[in-house]
């Protein structure tokens, strides 16, 4: 990146320089690893990079044998709903936009 390009960023975004470079930040959850990329490119570089660089971890993950979970939410024991009119009267005019 070009020393100005660079000076622009620090100015804009008061970050230093040297934390310009590539990298990858850790955050472990209750029930998982998080990795989040940092890199900087021009404007109409993002999509094919994030997608290279997405295909090449998969593609590591299957040499490695790694299978990559998801998150599954089962919703069971709902209560009935139950609807019930109003007493004394007409519900005329007591729905939406009345």
């Amino acid at each position: 990146m070009a020393t100005a390009a660079k000076a622009n960023l620090q100015e804009r975004f008061g970050v230093e320089p040297i934390d310009l470079e590539p990298r990858v930040f850790f955050r472990i959850t209750d029930n998982w690893l998080e990795l989040t990329v940092r890199f900087i490119l021009g404007t109409h570089q993002i999509r094919g990079a994030k997608d290279a660089i997405s295909r090449h971890i998969i593609s590591e993950f299957d040499a490695a044998g790694i299978g990559i979970a998801s998150a599954t939410y089962d919703i069971v024991g709902l209560p009935p709903v139950e609807l019930r009119r109003r007493r004394g009267g007409s519900d005329a005019g007591n729905g939406p936009g009345a």
